[in-house]
């Protein structure tokens, strides 16, 4: 026997149990496909508005990020201003000291892992004092030998 032939296979048993007929509303095509469209265009107006307020929440969201950013900005150019102030006064107290050969400002080290900036801000200012503090002392010293 052919193995295609579809006479090997029984029937496909009736899916009803009963034998009563289910009435369906005959509708035209028209009518159906108006309303699938109106179906449509109900979802595309909902997704509109939840594609408004999205759009809304995300405009926020950059508006307050861009200011984040410029405050963020602003912090950075105040603690470069900083630490340049506090390399040139270096420089200038240790002008005299002729063994000591002062370069440019070394540049960040980025391996430092994060931390609040204003633990590196008090890091930077307490090595400053140290400096100070050293300096202040071998002045004091040098006068009592010279007296």
């Amino acid at each position: 026997m052919n193995p295609m032939m579809t006479t090997m296979f029984d029937p496909v048993p009736s899916q009803r149990q009963s034998e009563e007929v289910i009435e369906v509303p005959a509708i035209s095509a028209v009518e159906r496909y108006k309303e699938i469209i109106a179906i449509a265009a109900d979802a595309a107006a909902r997704q509109r508005k939840l594609d408004e307020v999205r759009c809304a929440e995300l405009a926020e969201r950059i508006a307050s990020t861009q200011h984040e950013i410029a405050e963020v900005r602003d912090r950075e150019r105040v603690v470069r201003m900083g630490a340049a102030l506090h390399w040139e006064a270096a420089v200038e107290q240790l002008w005299n000291e002729r063994w000591l050969q002062m370069t440019t400002p070394p540049r960040p080290d980025e391996s430092v892992p994060p931390r609040p900036q204003g633990e590196y801000n008090r890091a930077m200012d307490l090595a400053y004092q140290e400096l100070e503090d050293s300096l202040a002392k071998r002045t004091l010293l040098r006068r009592k030998q010279k007296d």
